[in-house]
């Protein structure tokens, strides 16, 4: 098509994806009077936000102060690497100071907009309760976010398919070229571009280039995140970043066919605090019938289960090696399999500490849960022949397979499939989010945030790369408006 044919339009701000970092980073620089225009591929707003279970983890945040909790800075950043002990020197040091600094500011700059949060929450490593829970789950920072950013002027547009970016003879970033609806349009932007594209678990080409072989054909938890801010900023000069980096893949069992009861409740804000009183102050024994539904739609199985006696199966019914973890299942076909397991197992499994999920800190679901909640998860048969007819297995495998659980019935749970949340490599980028050249030089203009930017931190643990996401993109958004625009173009 020929130039003259581009629509052009013109903007300060141009942010690329409308996950919870590239929302984030839209409302801050709306906020700061910034025409900001967010382009985001999909139909729907959320990326990998809204998959996520909607903890974040902070220190020094007034709901610790409320709850007498006493946290501090180093202290965050320390047990954060207690995750990942043997990963160390791969980490990002300067971007977790950053994270680490920045994390309580974003806690309580989204409870300002409208996000209810329970908690915090404790979970070990960390030395006191850091976890902060969106009520009633990640759909909120969506909906509050995406309100924000509208009420501070931002231009929304869905399947928006960016093609380039659009880089002066001085190498500054002055906008993109894309097409939505049909029309092929050239934005540019004065202040400058974030990208907040996600990052490539979704692209089998980028897992297979830079990942190991099981990380490689697990299934991506965001099938949408294929690189492509990635993809963009390496034609313009942009250095990728610990690209083999990678924490999974880990067992998932897919997400319910029916929404639960909490996927279920109007996002209200008046509604979230009574729901936030409640988790507050009522008993485990009335929490937990609200949170099933949770704990239930999309967690990985305790390894309690294979130390008891539980097995681990392909989809043929042959046994895995449970040692090697969801490595082993994103071997096997489909990268799928079940948890198999008999009588006195399924009867150990109904009390704590005997859970087969759990949402640390909050509650846990049992097997008496799974029967009632997830039908589509539980299989019973009497004999190992019925249960492999039932799952479409090979009788002779299944029998070798489950050699050591005895007669009696047979359950199976499942299937259980080897998912990748995220791959921790991405774009090179400084402590100002600033894209970077092979030789550390930052290309004038262009950002990147969330799974994008991470270059490599090592985020291990209920809500770090969620509270990264967030706060990288407030940041951005922010430090991009305060940039001397470009002359008009």
């Amino acid at each position: 098509m020929a130039v003259d044919q581009v629509e052009v339009e013109n903007a300060d701000v141009i942010v690329l994806g409308g996950g919870g970092a590239g929302l984030s980073a839209a409302v801050s620089a709306a906020r700061c009077g910034m025409r900001t225009v967010l382009l985001e591929k999909c139909a729907e707003l959320g990326g990998t936000t809204r998959w996520s279970v909607g903890s974040i983890s902070a220190a020094g945040t007034r709901m610790q102060r409320a709850a007498g909790i006493t946290d501090n800075i180093a202290d965050f950043r320390i047990d954060m690497m207690a995750f990942v002990p043997d990963h160390a020197p791969r980490d990002n040091p300067r971007l977790r100071d950053l994270l680490a600094a920045e994390a309580g500011h974003t806690q309580e700059w989204l409870e300002d907009m409208g996000v209810v949060f329970s908690g915090p929450f404790p979970e070990p490593p960390n030395r006191v309760p850091r976890m902060h829970n969106a009520v009633p789950g990640s759909r909120m920072y969506v909906a509050k976010l995406t309100q924000a950013a509208r009420r501070a002027g931002t231009d929304i547009r869905l399947e928006a398919d960016v093609h380039e970016l659009l880089q002066a003879d001085n190498g500054r970033i002055i906008g993109v070229e894309y097409t939505c609806q049909g029309v092929r349009r050239r934005l540019h932007a004065s202040r400058g571009v974030i990208l907040a594209t996600g990052d490539f678990a979704g692209s089998r080409s980028k897992r297979e280039a830079h990942l190991h072989t099981a990380a490689a054909r697990a299934i991506p938890v965001n099938p949408n995140n294929t690189g492509d801010g990635l993809e963009l900023a390496k034609r313009v000069g942009a250095a990728w970043h610990s690209m083999d980096v990678v924490l999974g893949p880990q067992f998932r069992f897919p997400r319910s066919p029916s929404p639960g009861f909490i996927e279920r409740l109007p996002l209200w804000t008046w509604l979230a605090r009574i729901g936030a009183f409640y988790f507050k102050h009522a008993p485990a024994w009335m929490l937990k019938p609200l949170v099933t539904s949770l704990l239930i739609a999309n967690m990985s199985p305790s390894e309690k289960l294979y130390k008891e006696g539980a097995v681990l199966v392909d989809l043929d019914g042959a046994r895995l090696d449970v040692g090697k973890g969801a490595n082993a299942l994103a071997m096997a076909r489909d990268a799928a399999g079940y948890i198999l397991f008999n009588e006195r197992i399924a009867s150990l499994f109904s009390k704590y500490p005997y859970y087969i999920s759990t949402a640390p800190g909050i509650a846990y679901a049992y097997f008496a849960d799974y029967q009632r909640g997830r039908p589509d998860l539980m299989h019973r048969a009497p004999t190992t022949a019925a249960l492999a007819a039932k799952l479409n297995m090979s009788v002779e495998h299944l029998r070798v397979s489950l050699k050591d659980q005895g007669e009696g019935p047979r359950y199976a749970l499942g299937p259980v499939n080897a998912m990748l949340t995220i791959t921790e490599g991405g774009l090179a980028v400084d402590e100002q989010h600033r894209v970077l050249r092979a030789d550390g030089q930052p290309i004038d203009a262009l950002y990147a945030v969330g799974g994008t930017g991470q270059a490599g931190m090592l985020l291990k643990g209920h809500g770090l790369h969620l509270v990264w996401a967030l706060t990288s993109g407030r940041l951005a958004g922010e430090l991009v408006s305060q940039r001397a625009p470009a002359a008009a173009v």
